[in-house]
This record gives C-alpha cells, sequence and structure tokens, in this order.
C-alpha cells in the first residue's frame, strides 16, 4: 500500500498548513519533554513518538556514542511492534559501517535502495531494510550520537524527509547532551558520597586504566600535590619505580573482583620522601563502570618505631652479649687472681717456715742467700699483682689523680728501661732504645708514664722470644709526643687485637695461657694516656711481632695536681 505523502516533490515550498502544524507541534512536544523531564529514556521515547507522527518509518534507533570506548552504543530502538531486540549492542567507530561513517565524517545520508549501496556492511542485517536516513547528532561540535531511520520499501524517503530529521537531530542532540550533563553531575556526586563515607584515611577512586578519577583532600595534604597535579594522572606517579609491575598487577585483580590488601606499602611523596601505608583497595561500580576504590592508612610513624624497636633489640642483644661474656672474664679473672697471688705468696711461705726452722743456721749461707732473694722476688711480685689491683680499683670506682709537672719523656723511657733490664736478662731478651733528640720537655705525669712504659716493655720482653730484641722509641708527631714499643713475638690476628686495651685481657688467656699477669695492665695503660688527652693503638701481625704505641700532647696538660675524670 503506497505511503501518503506530506509533499509531493522533494522540497516543496508550499506546505500543506496542517502539516506545519504537525510539525510544529512534534517540535513543541520534544520541547516540552526536554524541559518537564530528564530522564534520557523518557526523551528518547518521546522523541520517537513524535518523530512518528511526522515521518513514517518501520524502524528507528538512536546510538549515543561512547568517549571512553570510542564507540557507538544502541541505547535506543522503536518499532511499531515494540521489538526493542538490537538493544545495547556497540557499533564500532568504522567507516566500514554507515553508522560508523556518518559519526566520524559528520555528514547525513539518505539510502533509497540499501541493495544497491555496497559501500557498509549493515549493522541490523535482520531487519531487512530497504532503504534509510541517518544524520549525526551534535553539540556544541561535540559528537553525541547518530539518529536512524528505516523502510521496508524502497525509496522511501526524500530529501524532505532527511532535511526534517536533520533538524530534529539539533533538538534530539540538545535533549541527549542535557541528560548526559545531569548525568555526569549524579555520578560526580556519589563519587564524592563514597569518598566522604571514609573521610580520615587516603581515599582515591581509580579507573580501570590507572588514572585517578577522584580523591578526597587528605591525598593532597598527605603527598603534597595540588588537584592539577594529581585529577587525571596516572596513580604510579606515587609508586616507587621497583613496584610498579607489582601495582599494576594488583590494580588488575582489583578490577576483576578480587580485593587487595597491602601491609606497610611504600609510596612516594612529592618531596621524594618514602611513606608507608596499609592499603585495603576493593572494587566499585559507579553507573555501571568499574572502579578501584582505594583507602590508605598511614602507618609510617608505626613502621619507624617498628624499626627502632628492632634495631634496640640488637643493641640489646649485643649488650647482653656483651655482659656475659664480661661475666665469663670476671670468672677467669678471679681465678687468675688466686693464681697469681697464691703462688708467689705459697713460695714465700714455704721459704720463710724453712728459714724459720733453721734456728741451729744448718743451711749454708750461700742457700739462705738465694732462699732469700727468692722471698725478695716473689715479695715483689706479689707487691705488683696488688698494685694493679690497687690501680684497677682506682680506674673503676673513683677518679684518678695526675701528678703533672715538666718533665722529659726520654728520661722516663731511659728509666723504664732500667727497671725492665732484669727481667729481660733473665728472658735473653735485648732491649734497645731508638730516642730523638729533638723530643722537647712537656707537661705529664711522670710516675704515670713511666708506669705505661715500663707496662709496655715488660709485656713486650715477656713475649720476645729467647734472643730477641724489644725496641722502644720516641718522636716528634704533629703536636704530640709518639712513644713505641716494638717486639718479636707471636704476633696477633686483627681481632685479637680489637679487645687487648679491655679489662683481663691477654693475647694467650684461658687455658692455653703460659704467661704470668693479671690482664689488666693495658687497661690501666689505656686509662693514663686516656687522662693526658692522648691516644695508643696497637699494630701486629701474625708470626711478625707486635708495635704499641701511645702519644700525649705537647702542650695542652699546663696544670698542676688536677683530678682528671676517667
Amino acid at each position: 500500500m503506497e505511503r501518503e505523502r506530506f509533499f509531493n516533490t522533494a522540497y516543496s515550498p508550499a506546505k500543506d498548513k496542517n502539516e506545519l502544524i504537525r510539525e510544529f507541534s512534534a517540535f513543541m512536544e520534544m520541547a516540552e519533554a526536554i524541559n518537564s523531564r530528564l530522564d534520557l529514556d523518557h526523551i528518547l521515547s518521546k522523541m520517537s513518538r513524535e518523530l512518528a507522527r511526522i515521518i513514517d518509518y518501520d524502524v528507528g534507533c538512536l546510538a549515543i556514542y561512547e568517549k571512553d570506548d570510542n564507540c557507538l552504543y544502541i541505547r535506543h530502538i522503536h518499532r511499531p511492534n515494540g521489538d526493542t531486540s538490537s538493544e545495547g549492542r556497540f557499533v564500532p567507530m568504522e567507516e566500514s559501517n554507515l553508522v560508523g561513517w556518518v559519526a566520524i565524517n559528520r555528514k547525513p545520508i539518505l539510502r533509497r535502495d540499501i541493495s544497491s549501496d555496497d559501500r557498509f556492511s549493515e549493522i541490523m542485517k535482520e531487519d531487512n531494510l530497504c532503504s534509510d536516513i541517518v544524520v549525526p547528532l551534535i553539540a556544541k561540535d561535540s559528537l553525541i550520537g547518530t539518529l536512524n531511520l528505516g523502510s521496508y520499501e524502497k525509496n522511501h524517503f526524500n530529501e524532505f524527509d532527511l532535511e526534517f530529521v536533520n533538524k530534529f537531530s539539533q533538538l534530539t542532540s540538545i535533549a541527549i547532551e542535557n541528560s548526559q550533563l545531569i548525568d555526569s553531575h549524579k555520578e560526580l556526586g556519589e563519587k564524592y558520597r563514597t569518598l566522604m563515607s571514609h573521610a580520615r584515611d587516603v581515599i582515591m577512586l581509580i579507573d580501570y586504566s590507572g588514572d585517578i578519577v577522584e580523591c578526597n583532600e587528605v591525598v593532597y595534604k598527605e603527598f603534597g600535590y595540588s588537584p592539577e597535579d594529581i585529577i587525571g594522572k596516572s596513580f604510579w606517579l606515587f609508586t616507587t619505580p621497583d613496584r610498579r609491575d607489582l601495582s599494576r598487577s594488583n590494580l588488575a585483580g582489583v578490577l576483576k573482583g578480587e580485593p587487595v590488601t597491602l601491609s606497610e606499602n611504600p609510596y612516594l611523596k612529592k618531596s621524594g620522601e618514602i611513606v608507608f601505608m596499609d592499603v585495603l583497595a576493593t572494587l566499585v561500580k559507579i553507573k555501571g563502570h568499574p572502579y578501584v576504590l582505594a583507602v590508605c592508612h598511614d602507618v609510617t610513624e608505626r613502621k619507624m618505631l617498628e624499626e627502632r624497636i628492632t634495631v634496640q633489640n640488637r643493641e640489646l642483644t649485643e649488650v647482653n652479649r656483651k655482659l656475659m661474656e664480661l661475666d665469663r672474664l670476671k670468672s677467669e679473672f678471679l681465678g687468675r687472681i688466686s693464681h697469681e697471688l697464691r703462688t708467689p705468696l705459697s713460695i714465700i711461705m714455704a721459704y720463710s717456715d724453712t728459714l724459720i726452722e733453721d734456728s741451729d743456721f744448718e743451711i749454708e749461707a750461700e742457700t739462705r742467700r738465694e732462699f732469700l732473694e727468692i722471698i725478695d722476688t716473689q715479695s715483689k711480685k706479689l707487691l705488683a699483682a696488688i698494685n694493679d689491683l690497687l690501680d684497677l680499683s682506682k680506674v673503676e670506682v673513683s677518679d684518678t689523680m695526675l701528678n703533672v709537672t715538666e718533665a722529659s719523656i726520654n728520661e722516663m723511657i731511659g728509666l723504664s728501661v732500667k727497671m725492665t733490664e732484669p727481667g729481660a736478662r733473665k728472658n735473653n731478651v735485648t732491649i734497645v732504645t731508638e730516642l730523638a733528640d729533638s723530643i722537647p720537655i712537656a707537661m705529664f705525669d711522670p710516675q704515670r708514664i713511666r708506669q705505661v712504659c715500663v707496662n709496655l716493655l715488660g709485656n713486650a720482653v715477656k713475649f720476645a722470644p729467647s734472643g730477641g730484641t724489644v725496641t722502644i722509641s720516641s718522636k716528634c708527631g704533629e703536636g704530640e709526643i709518639i712513644v713505641s714499643v716494638r717486639d718479636e713475638g707471636p704476633g696477633m690476628e686483627p681481632e685479637e687485637t680489637r679487645d687487648i686495651f679491655e679489662n683481663f685481657t691477654q693475647v694467650d688467656g684461658g687455658a692455653s695461657r703460659s704467661k704470668d699477669g693479671l690482664g689488666i695492665g693495658l687497661r690501666l695503660v689505656k686509662h693514663y694516656i686516656s687522662l693526658h688527652r692522648g691516644r695508643i693503638w696497637v699494630e701486629s701481625e701474625k708470626g711478625k711481632g707486635s708495635t704499641f704505641s701511645f702519644s700525649i700532647p705537647m702542650s695542652g696538660c699546663l696544670f698542676d695536681s688536677v683530678e682528671i675524670s676517667q
């Protein structure tokens, strides 16, 4: 049945008055629909009905341009029988199909005979349309979508139909744009409501590509960025370079519906400072679109506290180890005292008892003299041990008095050599002096420095091999006088020299100990040199002997008898 035409030509300047009234009425109805309700589905249904009053068509559809996906989405289908199949279909933005071509080129097309036009692939072949009109929907130079009308008859539409639909599309574009704008505002409000419900922590809304679409004020304060620096930028802005691949993997997991929980995760501030956060990332949908909602709690102070506690625990463990070692050394020292004091005392008592019992003087004079020399030697040895203990008690319990005066370091070395030579001769060790003539008179405690030299010489003689040499030397350094004692003894490994100046330490200590002494001499030496504001150190190599050196300032100890704290 031939369709009734409103116009006898493609473009008639003389329209029927009723036709004009109907057109005007349709436009008014559309305007009313736009103003009365902003719901897009209502507007599209109203548009289809009003358009059908002017132009007879069999299938009408409206495709909306989806910018994010760069495609067209068939939002509305109108058929007289109410069939809405094909709604929801995506149409690619390609010139190979008519809808895509019109959208890309923004030009309307009228096809009188679809079967004779092989330029395009058909989107809805199942409708078996024979002619159609497709016009672009444009608002403020932006693509909104396309309006498509189809007929089962060839040559069904004319140029006037095309012109009317094209004009009608302008009003339709405005209606859709307004509706989309309102939807956008509603979506934005929903985002903000979601963020504000968790406003105490860092909150970010991230899209599927990793871009930040919304965040709360805490983000700006926490990371030091402005809104322009963050919104629309990639979340990797906060991620340390070594963790970006892991972050991308976590984002993909959340978008699949797998919540991600991270503990003490590091992030970068704008200043480059690292901040640690506990993170909960979950999938949320706003208007059907997926987003990642990340809620982050700053735990930097907690982590720093944990690290400090860890360091303190390590320090306490080390202190405990040292205390246990000190306890072991003191136990060993007590055993050493019993040996060093009991042995000479037992010898003294034995020889004294022998002499006392010899009331008839049966012991020959030479033997008696030998006994007295042994008693004298052991008495001096006992006295030296007691003096060491008394000096140690001064170091440990109270401040030590320095009797500072002008003196010659070379003179003190000479006296120390004389005091040590008897023991050296007994051990078949030669003491050699190498004293610099340029050593000036300095201010120091002669008795304490002589005690230091005697101690170092005595140790060197003790460990020197029979027939060996011990050398004591003096020289001037930068603002200080340096004294060194070098032996040809067994030497020490580096780890053995580490605690050599501490209490109760001897290189040959323990069960294998072969030398006499309480192991406190070097501790006293270090203390006396420290009181003089000097330095003491050792250089040693296993199998090649050791060199003990100390220094005292050439000036700076210009005071008389004063008390100096340890």
